[in-house]
């Protein structure tokens, strides 16, 4: 399904003024908005057979569109498109609001994985969606540091500390024979820290070995071990949160809600949702059709990267009702971007 923005003839101001009421007053309520309404909700000081010829104008455009059961107008995916773009700015109240302030104390949290699940639920509550935070790329990241420790015979505990904090942690058989660990866990960093994981996941061929007095086949199988570790397959890439806000929107029916499950409830699923949208370098909303399935046609999805310095590492990803205040989330979504990519580039 296509996904090209859909244009039109331009509007004059008078119809823009109108649309933008109409848009404004469907978002509020939820319901189809007459020529009345338009009239007694704004400053407009227009009558109402031309505001009725201008609704008409901005139907046969393909802004608005009535549902047999009412006599008001509904915007279209092109009428949630204006939308959008007539309130791309960020409101001046946001810098001081409670969610901006709790966003600014999540930054200050030294562990990234607590960071990362605490924006994730904080944004998600200020918009009332469900929120996506994509783990930084681990391909890019540099290994700090390796250490291992004994947990009983036979098993060690192996954990790898990032340049960004970001740690992994597991568990590796290595049999029942004894050897020195700290000798051992000496000669792993230094096979292995400065290289970036990417490095690691292309395989032991092309870890260059600094040491060649010191042959162990134990220090070839660690280092097989870090590199199934780091297996993409096993790799949870997300943080996610906000289902019981899309359950809770009475402007979704059960249908909405069960197809926005399917595709996210699933890591495989989720994967091959957001990989769809391909590599987003900039913030980008797609709206109904846009979003490129039938079951997500009630719904927008905003994504935005976030960077270390001048390299991007992740994505944050909203999914709302495309019946929503579009303002709202594109502020508060710009504000995580900024504090994460803040917080990235200082470490």
């Amino acid at each position: 399904m296509s996904r090209r923005r859909t244009g039109g003839p331009e509007l004059n101001p008078r119809q823009i003024r109108v649309l933008y009421c109409i848009s404004r007053e469907y978002i509020s309520s939820g319901k189809p908005v007459s020529s009345k309404q338009v009239l007694e909700h704004s400053n407009l000081k227009f009558s109402s057979a031309t505001v009725r010829n201008d609704m008409r104008k901005l139907e046969f455009l393909g802004y608005i569109y009535q549902p047999h059961t009412s006599s008001g107008r509904v915007l279209t995916d092109k009428g949630f498109r204006f939308y959008l773009d007539s309130v791309k700015t960020i409101t001046e109240d946001l810098q001081e609001s409670n969610v901006a302030i709790a966003i600014r104390r999540t930054s200050f949290v030294g562990d990234i994985e607590h960071l990362l699940q605490g924006m994730t639920r904080i944004l998600a509550r200020a918009v009332s969606g469900f929120v996506v935070i994509e783990k930084p790329k681990l391909d890019k990241l540099v290994v700090n540091s390796v250490s291992i420790s004994r947990i009983t015979k036979g098993y060690l505990n192996v954990s790898i500390v990032t340049d960004l904090g970001v740690s992994l942690n597991t568990t590796v058989f290595v049999g029942p024979a004894e050897f020195d660990i700290d000798n051992f866990q000496r000669y792993v960093n230094l096979a292995v820290v400065g290289k970036t994981i990417g490095e690691i996941r292309n395989g032991i061929k092309h870890v260059e070995l600094r040491y060649d007095e010191w042959h162990d086949k134990r220090l070839q199988d660690i280092i097989s071990f870090l590199q199934s570790i780091f297996d993409k397959e096993n790799e949870e890439k997300y943080y996610r949160y906000g289902l019981e806000f899309i359950i809770a929107n009475e402007h979704l029916d059960s249908s909405d809600v069960s197809g926005l499950v399917r595709s996210v409830e699933n890591p495989k699923n989720l994967e091959m949702l957001l990989s769809s949208f391909g590599d987003v370098d900039e913030n980008m909303v797609f709206i109904g059709d846009e979003v490129g399935r039938d079951e997500l046609k009630n719904f927008a999805l905003f994504v935005s990267p976030y960077s270390r310095k001048d390299e991007k590492i992740g994505n944050i990803f909203v999914i709302s009702p495309k019946l929503t205040y579009y303002e709202k989330i594109n502020a508060y979504l710009s504000f995580s971007i900024n504090r994460l990519s803040e917080v990235f580039s200082n470490r």
